[in-house]
């Protein structure tokens, strides 16, 4: 698969190219905020767009999911999993994987395959 990571945290970035490549994917790019990660996205034509909920500027991650369309499947990989999250989330056609759990994330990007 090809992926776009989008986070806030250069850390988070890091970690989940790390794992990603380790499991066989290919990170075409990497963004720090919402519009960085929709313009990677055009750009790059990925498979699937990892995105934080909170990209600190720019548009958050549901609005990133909402404007990058349904061409790709986007994974809203969060720290703050609520009912209205996974609400909005799925209505702009995210799937919601809570941090810390590499192992949903890893499942989550292969059912794309």
């Amino acid at each position: 698969m090809r992926l776009v990571i989008a986070d806030n945290d250069a850390a988070v970035i890091d970690l989940l190219t790390l794992d990603m490549k380790l499991e066989g994917h290919e990170i075409v790019a990497t963004a720090m905020d919402g519009t960085a990660a929709i313009e990677a996205c055009a750009a790059h034509a990925p498979d699937v767009l990892i995105v934080d909920l909170r990209l600190g500027k720019g548009p958050d991650g549901i609005d990133v999911a909402r404007r990058v369309g349904t061409s790709l499947r986007v994974i809203l990989h969060t720290n703050y999993v609520s009912r209205s999250t996974i609400t909005r989330a799925a209505g702009a056609g995210a799937v919601v994987v809570e941090k810390g759990s590499l192992r949903a994330l890893r499942r989550a990007v292969s059912a794309t395959a």
